[in-house]
Formats: C-alpha cells, structure tokens, sequence
C-alpha cells in the first residue's frame, strides 16, 4: 500500500510538473509578441478563440505575415508552440502562409512541426499540423542544406522535414513521402540522407521501412567527412551500442544479420567510430 501511495505521488507530481512546464512555455512564446503589434492575435491563439482569431484577422490580415524580432516566429508558428491545433487550423483557413520559413532559424514550418508534443500528454506524436500543412500547399522537401551561425552567434544546424521525422515516427515518415518528400535527398554539407538520422537514433521500425520499402542502399555512404565517409556499420557500432543480452541488443543483432545477409560487411570492416 506505501508503495502504491508513492507511486501515485510520484505520477501527480510528475503531472503537476508538465503542467507547469507547458503553462511556462505558453508565457514564455506569448512574451515574444507583448510588445509588438500582433500581441493582441496572440492572446486569442493561446487561448484557442476563434472567433476572435477570426474577427483581428479580417481586421487586419497583415498580422499573419508579422514576425516577432525576437525569436523569428509568426502567429502560425505560435500555434506549434503553445499547442493550439485549432487556433493553428483557423490561421490557415484565414490565408496564413503553409511555406513560413523563420527568417532567424531558416526552417520552415513544416520542419517545425515534426516534432513531439505534450497534448494529450508528453511526448504526443500529432500529425494533424503537418497533415494541414501538406494539405495546404508546404513543400515537403526544403531543407537547410548546410548549419550555419546566425548574426547573435546562435547555432543551426541541417535539418529538412523528412529529417526530422526519421527520428521520431514512422507514420510521420509515410506522411511526408506521400505528400512527396524525398527519403533519399542527400543534404549538401555531409551527403546525408534521411536514412543516416533514423539509424543514428535506432528507430528500427523507420530503418526497416526505409530498406524495405524504400529499398535505400546500405552500401552507399551515410555521411561524407573531409577526411573519410561513414557507411552503416560506424553508425550501427557507435550510436546503437546497447548492453549484451537486452531485447534492444537482440534487435539490433537481427538488424546486423539482415544487413550481412544483403552483403554488408561487418567481419571485416575498419570502424571509424568507436
């Protein structure tokens, strides 16, 4: 019965502190408009009123090209942000832009909304902002092609969509393709693809899609150095090292044996990642 009561304290307060982080992030993507023209359409979005979304909009539609100087974002983006999928699905409606692209982090809004959220609870998968998106016209295959530091010294790095997807779900990867994003577009400063992130962060079902159904090839580079290339055995050995005997371990061994019986070399191979 102790141990019953303390796991329950355990879950309330682990409930109490989501709450807390979510209400904090709300008020602290709200401050980012307080003194700017758009504030009074960002409070209507926390706070999922859509009529009177609707009523500042016809007002004023400009507020939904507004950007924020702070952080770069614009009305849509806050919708991601403080997780109002409504308030995000009115703004399209009403004729805000599907292809935003943050002119401080240079991702779009697509990319953005490959992520996870916290409604219904943490670590949600919720297609429906990128399945809208997509349905309204976002280009599925823009990419940063190269990091890069901005003016404030802030760093970026390489992301596309389909990236960013790969290292979270796999119906957000079939998502993307069917609306034609490209699974083996190779991003410019290291030759990579899609592929090369699913592995690095074992996302076994989304490996398994790419070599299956998208028939990828293993034997091609999964990263291009100055120095040397990285193909899937570095990445297997260095980002999928688990302890002998647990079931990631086991999974991952079938994954090898698959790989070896598809000709891939991991016998004889010089390993550049240790």
């Amino acid at each position: 019965m102790k141990i019953l009561k303390k796991n329950m304290l355990f879950a309330l307060l682990f409930c109490l502190s989501l709450s807390s982080c979510s209400q904090t992030l709300v008020e602290r993507n709200l401050e980012f408009f307080r003194e700017t023209r758009a504030y009074e359409l960002a409070k209507p979005i926390a706070e999922g009123d859509l009529k009177r979304i609707e009523q500042i909009v016809k007002d004023d539609s400009t507020l939904l090209s507004f950007t924020n100087p702070t952080s770069g974002s614009n009305v849509l983006e806050l919708c991601l942000y403080v997780e109002q999928f409504e308030s995000f699905k009115k703004l399209l409606e009403l004729g805000s832009n599907p292809n935003f692209v943050n002119p401080i982090t240079r991702y779009s809004i697509l990319t953005d909304a490959c992520k996870f959220y916290y409604k219904p609870e943490a670590y949600t998968v919720d297609l429906r902002y990128i399945q809208s998106l997509l349905e309204y016209g976002a280009n599925p295959n823009y990419a940063v092609e190269e990091e890069f530091e901005n003016e404030k010294g802030h760093h970026y790095l390489a992301k596309s969509p389909l990236r960013e997807a790969s290292t979270i779900d796999l119906n957000m990867v079939k998502l993307l393709i069917k609306y034609g994003a490209d699974p083996y577009h190779k991003i410019k400063q290291d030759q990579s693809t899609p592929f090369s992130k699913a592995v690095a962060r074992g996302k076994l079902d989304i490996i398994y899609f790419y070599i299956d159904t998208l028939k990828v090839d293993v034997y091609q580079p999964m990263k291009v150095r100055s120095k040397d290339s990285l193909f899937i055995q570095d990445y297997i050995n260095k980002y999928m090292s688990y302890i002998e005997g647990t079931e990631q371990d086991k999974k991952k061994q079938e994954l090898i044996d698959k790989l070896k019986r598809m000709g891939v070399d991991f016998d004889n191979y010089d390993y550049k990642l240790k």
